[in-house]
This record gives C-alpha cells, sequence and structure tokens, in this order.
C-alpha cells in the first residue's frame, strides 16, 4: 500500500540521510581536507547544475499549465532570474573560493 511504501522510505531517510554519513560529520565538524572539500564542491557543482535542464524537460512534457506555472519556479531558483544569479552561481562560488578554477568546474 501508499502507507506502508510512505513508512519504509522514511525508515530508509532516517537511518540513511546524508547527514548521518561520516563524510557529512568530518565536513561539518571542519576535518575535510582542501582537496576533499573541492571535491565535494566541484561534485555538488555538477549535481546541481543538471537540474535545470532536468526540470525543462519535465516541463516540456507537462500538459497542465498550473504544474509548468509552479514548476519554473525551480528553474529560476537554480538559474536566477537573468539566467546566471541563482543556486548554481553560489555553486560555483563556492568551488573557485575553495581554490578550482571557474572553467574547469563549468566543464563538468
Amino acid at each position: 500500500s501508499s502507507s506502508e511504501l510512505e513508512a519504509v522510505l522514511r525508515q530508509v531517510g532516517a537511518e540513511r540521510y546524508h547527514n548521518r554519513h561520516p563524510f557529512h560529520h568530518r565536513m561539518t565538524s571542519g576535518a575535510l581536507s582542501r582537496a576533499e572539500m573541492q571535491a565535494w564542491a566541484l561534485n555538488r557543482y555538477c549535481y546541481q547544475a543538471v537540474i535545470p535542464r532536468k526540470d525543462a524537460m519535465i516541463l516540456a512534457r507537462a500538459e497542465d499549465p498550473a504544474f509548468r506555472a509552479a514548476w519554473r519556479k525551480r528553474i529560476e531558483d537554480h538559474d536566477g532570474e537573468d539566467g546566471w544569479s541563482g543556486g548554481i552561481a553560489r555553486w560555483l562560488h563556492l568551488a573557485t573560493s575553495l581554490g578550482l578554477d571557474a572553467d574547469a568546474v563549468k566543464s563538468e
């Protein structure tokens, strides 16, 4: 049933969510090396940079105008209103603040 599935998913989330991972604990306690932090920031940038493209594909297939209107906000959150001032730009800023080259980061 849907309630059983939800219970299983909530249990897995409680046991295995990212905040329980040893890497996350090391990161939040300041125990990562610079190289580990750079690798994490690069990985997060690459992951986040794909989200607006995925969301655009969902929009392209959606028939409900209300759904499309609501979903557009997700793209704007990542890309920004001007195409480059949203969350992805903040991930790039983090990566470059850690010493990574912006062009290398954006090359995915």
